[in-house]
């Protein structure tokens, strides 16, 4: 192996190609830069005729994406920022008007309420919904309870999303983790989490409105 030799910084063991001098590399362009183990960073470049085709299938592409664009080369970056910002925005709005639709629909859930035992039970379907934005109806609808159960499931892209909540006077008696465990087993899926709160998912979103209509039996048979 041979050793190179960095005075005042390091000495280190190498078996790779050398040069005499680093002007017989030529061109050097810095690839990658990476972690290989703690404190220990890898950097890859290529060099000479690979630098130039690189360069060169970088410029076609700004230039491609520059026409696409209808802009230049120097506005381009710019350009994709702008766009990436509306695009950012488009997605604000489509949350906002998501959420708009489900706090319409969950107007009516008092019709959704049953009565288990002596515990509220609600089990509702709201579709397309994030599950940040589930969590918050939850949290609404746990509210809009005082005492009792609610189990949120929405279908997005094909998958199903559920959330159980429960208010804080029943986590003695009920755990949301079990529950949400029990809806999903029934969708081919998994979930679990606290005693007041918890989430999982299933892979059959054509069982869901069945499922859901079950969560009644479901929290009985926790009781």
């Amino acid at each position: 192996v041979g050793v190179v030799s960095v005075p005042d910084f390091s000495k280190e063991l190498c078996g790779g190609t050398h040069v005499a001098r680093t002007g017989d590399i030529g061109l050097l362009k810095i690839t990658s830069e990476s972690s290989i183990s703690a404190g220990v960073r890898r950097i890859e470049a290529v060099t000479g005729e690979k630098t130039l085709e690189q360069f060169q299938a970088v410029t076609s592409m700004v230039l491609a994406m520059s026409a696409s664009l209808k802009t230049s080369p120097a506005e381009l970056a710019a350009m994709v920022e702008k766009m990436a910002e509306s695009q950012r925005q488009m997605e604000k709005q489509l949350e906002a008007a998501k959420m708009k639709i489900a706090q319409a629909q969950i107007a009516d859930a008092d019709q959704h309420i049953r009565q288990v035992k002596d515990v509220k039970v609600l089990a509702l379907r709201l579709d397309s919904l994030e599950r940040n934005q589930m969590r918050t109806l939850a949290d609404v609808l746990r509210q809009k309870l005082k005492s009792g159960v609610v189990v949120i499931g929405s279908v997005t892209d094909g998958k199903v999303a559920l959330i159980t909540a429960i208010t804080s006077d029943l986590t003695k008696r009920l755990h949301a983790g079990r529950i949400a465990q029990a809806v999903a087993e029934r969708l081919g899926g998994t979930g679990g989490g606290r005693p007041d709160i918890a989430e999982a998912g299933g892979k059959n979103p054509a069982l869901l409105d069945t499922t859901l209509n079950d969560v009644y039996e479901i929290v009985a048979g926790m009781l």
